[in-house]
Protein backbone atom coordinates (compact mmCIF):
# COMPACT_ATOMS: atom_id res chain seq x y z
CA UNK A 1 0.00 0.00 0.00
CA UNK A 2 3.25 2.26 0.49
CA UNK A 3 3.76 4.85 3.12
CA UNK A 4 1.86 7.50 1.84
CA UNK A 5 -1.37 5.85 2.29
CA UNK A 6 -0.21 4.10 5.48
CA UNK A 7 0.70 8.13 6.55
CA UNK A 8 -2.42 9.36 5.50
CA UNK A 9 -4.78 6.52 6.97
CA UNK A 10 -2.95 7.09 10.41
CA UNK A 11 -3.60 10.82 10.33
CA UNK A 12 -7.31 10.14 9.82
CA UNK A 13 -7.28 7.47 12.49
CA UNK A 14 -5.44 10.00 15.12
CA UNK A 15 -7.96 12.89 14.52
CA UNK A 16 -11.02 9.80 14.90
CA UNK A 17 -12.48 10.49 18.96
CA UNK A 18 -13.68 7.23 19.35
CA UNK A 19 -12.56 3.77 18.48
CA UNK A 20 -16.13 2.79 16.61
CA UNK A 21 -15.01 5.91 14.37
CA UNK A 22 -11.44 4.80 13.96
CA UNK A 23 -12.85 1.08 12.78
CA UNK A 24 -14.95 2.61 10.56
CA UNK A 25 -12.59 5.00 9.13
CA UNK A 26 -10.18 1.77 8.23
CA UNK A 27 -13.22 -0.71 7.14
CA UNK A 28 -14.27 2.44 4.34
CA UNK A 29 -10.42 3.21 3.34
CA UNK A 30 -9.69 -0.84 3.26
CA UNK A 31 -12.65 -1.56 1.41
CA UNK A 32 -11.68 1.35 -1.04
CA UNK A 33 -8.47 0.11 -1.76
CA UNK A 34 -9.41 -3.81 -2.03
CA UNK A 35 -12.23 -2.77 -4.71
CA UNK A 36 -9.16 -0.98 -6.88
CA UNK A 37 -7.22 -4.34 -6.80
CA UNK A 38 -7.09 -7.17 -8.90
CA UNK A 39 -9.24 -10.21 -8.20
CA UNK A 40 -7.78 -12.82 -5.57
CA UNK A 41 -7.06 -16.31 -7.45
CA UNK A 42 -10.01 -18.45 -6.60
CA UNK A 43 -7.79 -21.38 -5.51
CA UNK A 44 -7.26 -18.89 -2.65
CA UNK A 45 -10.84 -17.69 -2.12
CA UNK A 46 -11.37 -21.87 -2.19
CA UNK A 47 -9.11 -22.40 0.11
CA UNK A 48 -9.98 -19.45 2.71
CA UNK A 49 -13.76 -20.49 2.40
CA UNK A 50 -12.98 -23.86 3.60
CA UNK A 51 -10.97 -22.70 6.14
CA UNK A 52 -13.88 -20.53 8.02
CA UNK A 53 -16.44 -23.12 7.19
CA UNK A 54 -14.85 -25.77 8.92
CA UNK A 55 -13.71 -23.29 12.01
CA UNK A 56 -10.10 -24.11 11.15
CA UNK A 57 -10.19 -27.41 11.47
CA UNK A 58 -8.49 -28.41 8.02
CA UNK A 59 -5.26 -29.32 7.36
CA UNK A 60 -2.99 -28.34 4.79
CA UNK A 61 -3.56 -31.93 2.74
CA UNK A 62 -7.23 -31.17 2.37
CA UNK A 63 -6.63 -27.63 0.87
CA UNK A 64 -4.47 -29.27 -1.42
CA UNK A 65 -7.16 -31.55 -2.19
CA UNK A 66 -9.61 -29.35 -2.30
CA UNK A 67 -7.94 -26.93 -4.61
CA UNK A 68 -5.63 -29.48 -6.62
CA UNK A 69 -2.75 -27.54 -6.04
CA UNK A 70 0.46 -28.74 -4.29
CA UNK A 71 1.66 -27.85 -0.73
CA UNK A 72 3.70 -24.82 -1.84
CA UNK A 73 1.42 -23.31 -4.15
CA UNK A 74 -1.04 -23.03 -1.82
CA UNK A 75 0.78 -21.60 1.15
CA UNK A 76 2.47 -19.28 -1.22
CA UNK A 77 -1.43 -18.12 -2.27
CA UNK A 78 -2.65 -17.69 0.93
CA UNK A 79 0.76 -15.45 1.84
CA UNK A 80 -0.07 -13.30 -0.78
CA UNK A 81 -3.34 -12.57 -0.72
CA UNK A 82 -4.05 -12.63 3.16
CA UNK A 83 -0.17 -12.70 4.58
CA UNK A 84 -0.30 -15.74 6.48
CA UNK A 85 0.43 -19.89 5.72
CA UNK A 86 -2.70 -21.65 6.18
CA UNK A 87 -1.40 -23.08 9.24
CA UNK A 88 -1.56 -19.56 10.87
CA UNK A 89 -4.13 -19.20 9.47
CA UNK A 90 -6.30 -22.67 10.86
CA UNK A 91 -5.20 -21.43 14.82
CA UNK A 92 -6.85 -17.64 14.15
CA UNK A 93 -9.99 -18.94 12.73
CA UNK A 94 -10.14 -21.78 15.52
CA UNK A 95 -9.93 -19.61 17.78
CA UNK A 96 -12.25 -17.30 17.18
CA UNK A 97 -14.55 -20.20 16.46
CA UNK A 98 -13.39 -21.04 20.35
CA UNK A 99 -14.90 -17.06 21.22
CA UNK A 100 -17.92 -17.33 19.75
CA UNK A 101 -18.65 -21.32 20.66
CA UNK A 102 -17.85 -19.75 24.05
CA UNK A 103 -20.71 -16.81 24.39
CA UNK A 104 -22.94 -19.77 24.25
CA UNK A 105 -22.06 -20.59 27.57
CA UNK A 106 -20.54 -24.43 27.29
CA UNK A 107 -20.44 -26.41 30.50
CA UNK A 108 -17.04 -26.59 30.68
CA UNK A 109 -13.65 -26.19 29.38
CA UNK A 110 -13.65 -29.09 28.25
CA UNK A 111 -16.56 -28.97 26.23
CA UNK A 112 -15.79 -26.05 24.45
CA UNK A 113 -12.28 -27.55 23.46
CA UNK A 114 -14.18 -29.99 21.58
CA UNK A 115 -17.09 -28.01 20.23
CA UNK A 116 -14.55 -25.63 18.94
CA UNK A 117 -12.35 -28.22 17.22
CA UNK A 118 -9.36 -29.22 19.30
CA UNK A 119 -7.85 -31.85 20.49
CA UNK A 120 -8.05 -31.31 23.62
CA UNK A 121 -8.19 -28.98 26.58
CA UNK A 122 -4.21 -28.44 26.94
CA UNK A 123 -4.39 -28.13 22.88
CA UNK A 124 -6.96 -24.92 23.17
CA UNK A 125 -4.71 -23.45 26.20
CA UNK A 126 -1.79 -23.26 23.91
CA UNK A 127 -3.26 -21.64 21.17
CA UNK A 128 -5.20 -19.44 23.52
CA UNK A 129 -1.73 -18.26 25.28
CA UNK A 130 0.13 -17.65 21.99
CA UNK A 131 -2.62 -16.19 20.27
CA UNK A 132 -3.96 -13.96 23.43
CA UNK A 133 -1.88 -13.81 26.14
CA UNK A 134 -4.49 -15.35 28.47
CA UNK A 135 -5.41 -18.75 29.45
CA UNK A 136 -9.24 -19.69 28.44
CA UNK A 137 -10.44 -19.47 31.91
CA UNK A 138 -9.08 -15.63 31.97
CA UNK A 139 -10.53 -14.95 28.78
CA UNK A 140 -14.18 -16.69 29.80
CA UNK A 141 -13.91 -14.53 32.54
CA UNK A 142 -13.48 -10.90 30.99
CA UNK A 143 -16.34 -12.20 28.20
CA UNK A 144 -18.31 -12.28 30.99
CA UNK A 145 -17.77 -9.50 32.58
CA UNK A 146 -18.23 -7.55 29.22
CA UNK A 147 -20.52 -9.46 26.88
CA UNK A 148 -19.55 -8.74 22.99
CA UNK A 149 -22.89 -8.31 21.88
CA UNK A 150 -22.74 -5.22 24.59
CA UNK A 151 -19.49 -3.77 23.70
CA UNK A 152 -18.76 -0.67 22.52
CA UNK A 153 -16.08 -1.37 20.20
CA UNK A 154 -16.10 -2.78 16.88
CA UNK A 155 -16.35 -6.05 17.84
CA UNK A 156 -19.82 -5.98 18.35
CA UNK A 157 -20.25 -10.00 17.73
CA UNK A 158 -18.37 -13.13 16.77
CA UNK A 159 -20.17 -12.97 13.53
CA UNK A 160 -18.33 -10.25 12.47
CA UNK A 161 -15.39 -12.39 10.86
CA UNK A 162 -18.02 -14.08 8.74
CA UNK A 163 -17.28 -17.30 10.61
CA UNK A 164 -20.15 -19.82 10.69
CA UNK A 165 -22.93 -19.60 13.85
CA UNK A 166 -22.03 -21.98 16.84
CA UNK A 167 -23.96 -24.99 16.50
CA UNK A 168 -27.38 -24.07 18.65
CA UNK A 169 -28.08 -26.47 21.19
CA UNK A 170 -31.72 -27.90 20.92
CA UNK A 171 -34.43 -26.80 22.86
CA UNK A 172 -35.55 -28.56 25.38
CA UNK A 173 -39.46 -29.37 26.53
CA UNK A 174 -40.54 -28.14 29.17
CA UNK A 175 -42.25 -30.47 31.55
CA UNK A 176 -44.39 -29.53 34.36
CA UNK A 177 -43.51 -31.27 36.99
CA UNK A 178 -45.78 -30.97 40.74
CA UNK A 179 -43.83 -28.98 43.69
CA UNK A 180 -43.81 -29.49 47.12
CA UNK A 181 -44.70 -26.64 48.77
CA UNK A 182 -43.01 -27.37 52.52
CA UNK A 183 -39.72 -27.76 50.25
CA UNK A 184 -37.35 -24.84 49.39
CA UNK A 185 -36.87 -23.98 45.74
CA UNK A 186 -33.77 -25.86 44.53
CA UNK A 187 -30.81 -23.13 44.09
CA UNK A 188 -30.12 -22.23 40.25
CA UNK A 189 -27.17 -24.26 38.85
CA UNK A 190 -23.94 -22.55 38.15
CA UNK A 191 -21.69 -22.94 35.20
CA UNK A 192 -18.50 -25.71 35.77
CA UNK A 193 -16.02 -23.41 34.16
CA UNK A 194 -13.99 -22.30 36.72
CA UNK A 195 -13.16 -18.58 37.07
CA UNK A 196 -9.38 -17.86 36.27
CA UNK A 197 -6.72 -18.31 39.36
CA UNK A 198 -3.87 -16.43 40.50
CA UNK A 199 -1.46 -18.97 38.90
CA UNK A 200 -3.09 -18.45 35.39
CA UNK A 201 -3.68 -21.84 35.07
CA UNK A 202 -6.53 -22.95 32.64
Amino acid sequence: MGPGWAAHTTERLAAALSWPRRWQILDALLARRLSAGTLPSPAAVQAWSLLRERGGAVSLRELTRATGLGQRRVQQLLREHIGLPPQTLSRIVRFHRALAVASTGPDSLVDLAGLAGYHDQSHMSRDFRALSGKTPGELLHLMRRRPAGHSGGHIQSFNDFGLPAPPSRPARLAVPVPTDPTKAPSPPRRSCVPPPSSSGGP
